[in-house]
């Protein structure tokens, strides 16, 4: 009996492994270019929040009108290649509009320098 409940415990705590290994790895749903192409002039934002999700930000613009932003990150693994953000514009709790951006990341040589700490760098005599 001892072993049987051994065993079980064993199968227990490696289903518990595996899921908190994979729960680790699930992202939250986000936006495609299918989902964006199939959102409708009219869509309500109930309909929106139910098919889609809950967006990234929501940017307060004048006259009533408000932007839904989604993001979809395009990756090669553990590198970002490009971010696609979403707009979907609401006025009156309806979809009236809608525009992406692409952002891509600046190329290697824009982000790092030689003396990324010149001319601050205590003890730096050139």
């Amino acid at each position: 009996m001892a072993t049987k409940t051994n065993h079980l415990r064993q199968v227990l705590l490696l289903l518990l492994a595996l899921f908190s290994m994979t729960s680790c790895f699930s992202r939250p749903a986000l936006m495609t270019s299918n989902d964006f192409d199939n959102v409708q002039m009219g869509t309500t934002v109930s309909d929106l929040k139910s098919e889609i999700g809950s967006p990234y930000a929501i940017h307060k613009k004048d006259k009533g009108i408000e932007e839904y932003e989604y993001i979809e990150r395009i990756d090669t693994g553990n590198n970002i290649v490009a971010e696609n953000h979403y707009f979907l514009v609401v006025k009156d709790g309806k979809v009236v509009g809608k525009y992406m951006n692409r952002e891509t990341p600046p190329p290697y040589e824009l982000i790092y320098q030689d003396q990324p700490n010149y001319p601050n760098y205590p003890g730096y005599n050139p």
